[in-house]
This record gives C-alpha cells, sequence and structure tokens, in this order.
C-alpha cells in the first residue's frame, strides 16, 4: 500500500519537477549556475550549493527552495503522502533528469557531474 501512495507521489512529483526546473531556468542566475556546476539536485527534491559559494549562490538556492517546499506542501493535501515522501519522490525525478555536466547529490552525499550514463540514485528510487 505505502509503495503504491509513494508512486502516486513520484508521478505528481514528476509533473511538478518539470514545472519547477522550467519556471527557475527561467531566471539566467539559475540557469549560470547549474550550466557551472555551483547548484546541483539533492535526493531530498532541494536544490543544493555545490562547494563554497557566495551569498548570491545561497540566497538562489534558498529561495528556489522555499518555492519548491510551498509546492510540495501544495501537492499532498490528501494526505496520501508526507512533505518529505513527496520531495524525496521528486529528488528522484529531478536527478534523473539531470544532463550531462549538470551536478547531483548521489545517495553516499558526495557531488558527482552527471556523465552519459544514468545518475546514481538512491535505491529507493523507482
Amino acid at each position: 500500500m505505502m509503495r503504491e501512495l509513494i508512486w502516486g507521489a513520484v508521478m505528481a512529483g514528476a509533473a511538478l519537477g518539470a514545472a519547477g526546473t522550467a519556471q527557475a531556468q527561467r531566471d539566467p542566475a539559475y540557469a549560470a549556475a547549474r550550466a557551472e556546476g555551483k547548484i546541483g539536485e539533492k535526493p531530498d527534491g532541494y536544490l543544493g550549493v555545490v562547494g563554497n559559494q557566495g551569498a548570491d549562490i545561497q540566497a538562489l538556492v534558498r529561495d528556489i527552495n522555499i518555492k519548491r517546499k510551498a509546492a510540495y506542501t501544495a501537492k499532498v493535501t490528501d494526505g496520501s503522502a508526507t512533505i518529505e515522501q513527496f520531495a524525496f519522490t521528486t529528488g528522484c525525478n529531478l536527478i534523473a533528469q539531470t544532463s550531462p555536466g549538470e551536478k547531483y547529490q548521489a545517495p553516499d552525499g558526495s557531488w558527482q557531474t552527471r556523465g552519459s550514463g544514468a545518475p546514481k540514485r538512491d535505491s529507493r528510487c523507482p
């Protein structure tokens, strides 16, 4: 039963992730930071700062993450999944959608650069 609930969250998360990424990509600062490897997708469904970045990058990530959490919260109003479960499944999808050269956080917590193959994802990802 829980797997079905999480799968429903995955499907909704995929739609939300694609919309959220498209919206953030309209911001040239986001696009530049992503292309330069200063930010990356994390398994928990949020963006992360890669390495030691300036206050502008940290503020950008904080702002996007606030918007993501609000979107996740709005999507789980029916109680079928927790915000954390929804965010995690969205994180699985966002990491899978990274392009070669983009950064993502592997299950061991290390920052990886996406190559031509599939990214390393949490074993709980569908």
